[in-house]
């Protein structure tokens, strides 16, 4: 399945299409089918990509204290078939909680490289190149949109989990 070889190594695949979508951007605006931004608005949108960088490694952050809280109050060292645990407490045991963490980990530094970078380019980049600070913006959206992506893919899995230990409550 695509998801799995995805997460297999998802830093190497997100800026792997990063980079295609910056060589797309050069060539079409090298080709002239579209026209750079005006300076100020290619500034304007670094600023707004590097302050949801921030801020949406912020929430992963919390996401990720959330999960070591609940991990650390879990008593279920090792997983046996017959255990009475809820499959939540069955998921910390396992390796899949630590392949969670890792990849919410990734996460959050991939979010604030993208943060640091846009900071470097608004504070250092010379007036005669903030147009080309475009450059920036399209990898770093495409960045915060494929770790968003992963993160509800990653929640998406937690829930599942919840949801087969409340129908297994009920049944």
């Amino acid at each position: 399945m695509i998801l799995d070889k995805y997460f297999q190594r998802p830093i190497f695949w997100d800026y792997f299409l990063c980079y295609v979508f910056c060589s797309l951007s050069i060539y079409l605006v090298y080709k002239e089918k579209i026209q750079l931004p005006t300076d100020n608005d290619t500034i304007a949108i670094t600023s707004d990509i590097t302050n949801i960088s921030l801020t949406l490694s912020g929430f992963i952050l919390t996401l990720l204290t959330v999960l070591i809280t609940f991990k650390s109050g879990s008593n279920i060292k090792k997983i046996e078939s017959d255990s009475d645990d809820t499959v939540f407490n069955l998921f910390f045991a396992s390796g899949y909680y630590f392949e969670t963490v890792k990849h919410l980990k990734n996460c959050i530094k991939s979010l604030i490289f993208i943060a640091v970078i846009g900071f470097m380019i608004k504070l250092f980049l010379p007036l005669e190149y903030k147009s080309k600070a475009f450059f920036f913006n399209v990898p770093g959206l495409c960045i915060i949109i494929l770790t968003i992506s992963r993160c509800v893919l990653i929640l998406n899995k937690v829930l599942e989990l919840q949801q087969q230990e409340h129908n297994n409550n009920n049944s």
